[in-house]
């Protein structure tokens, strides 16, 4: 059994290729688990997902399927796992770079994180394409593309039912926001590490079966009380260097020679040589005692 504590759990379509191309391009390097959650009625290539650790032919809605698994099929998932990667099939982001999401969620005690969006990606929101002057920024949301919860965040939006609340997924971000209290500092985009969206938004096979996404929005504001949109930056980690920030790298580096120069100083603590060498001369003039 795998000793994993990271696992991505996916909705994946017979037309999607991003398992082989992107999410396990460096396969006997990854870090965690892989879950796949097949949506379409017939499985027409079986042995492609042989590479994955579980797979599951549930033919539902993203979310649903999610919830179903943590709950029903395997609800000691929960415990097993300390971060959950929740990834559309139409999203592009190798090996590596999953293996470091895990990690900075980690380090950075996060509780729903992303990656950025890279330039060429379709997209709904703009402000959560990569900034490339940040290493990462506070957000007041994180949408339902690819969060990577906590296992502390999942297990307060699941209880909630927000899994469950629509079949579109619509709003549900929102209503983690809500939930997990507005945090401002527990919510990040992290922009040294992109993931590119290659379909374009509202045009997939699911909205020719979930009805008005926009009623679905409107009933979870309506049900949780939530705001419907908090799309907002609270902070950020810049990248300090040459190229993303010249004068203020620059002064960083001043104040760096400048603290190099004043420790080689005290180590090498001229005053007291100064006292010791005085003493010395100090020594050799003194009259000799008498006989």
């Amino acid at each position: 059994m795998s000793g994993c504590r990271s696992i991505v759990i996916a909705p994946y379509g017979n037309a999607a290729t991003t398992l082989s191309d992107s999410w396990l391009k460096y396969r006997d390097q990854k870090e965690f688990d892989v879950c796949l959650l097949f949506y379409h009625q017939e499985v027409l290539e079986p042995k492609k997902y042989e590479m994955v650790d579980y797979f599951f032919h549930l033919k539902g809605f993203k979310y649903r399927m999610i919830h179903e698994v943590l709950t029903n099929l395997h609800p000691e998932w929960m415990d097993k796992y300390d971060y959950f990667f929740f990834i559309d099939d139409d999203v592009q982001i190798d090996t590596l770079q999953i293996n470091r999401m895990f990690s900075l969620a980690r380090a950075h005690d996060i509780w729903i994180c992303q990656p950025s969006l890279s330039k060429d990606s379709f997209c709904s929101w703009p402000i959560l394409k990569t900034n490339d002057r940040c290493f990462c920024r506070y957000m007041g949301q994180i949408e339902v593309m690819a969060p990577l919860f906590s296992n502390y965040a999942l297990k307060i939006c699941m209880e909630a039912g927000t899994f469950i609340t629509n079949n579109s997924s619509w709003g549900i971000d929102c209503a983690w926001t809500h939930l997990l209290g507005y945090s401002r500092n527990k919510l990040v985009v992290f922009d040294i590490v992109t993931m590119k969206h290659i379909h374009p938004v509202g045009k997939g096979e699911l909205y020719k079966k979930i009805g008005d996404p926009y009623k679905d929005w409107q009933e979870v504001v309506k049900k949780y009380g939530t705001k419907r949109i908090n799309y907002q930056e609270y902070g950020r980690l810049l990248k300090v260097n040459a190229h993303t920030a010249p004068i203020q790298f620059t002064r960083y580096k001043m104040v760096e020679q400048f603290n190099r120069l004043k420790q080689a100083y005290n180590d090498y603590d001229l005053p007291s040589r100064i006292r010791s060498q005085l003493h010395k001369a100090k020594s050799l003039f003194k009259k000799p005692p008498a006989l």
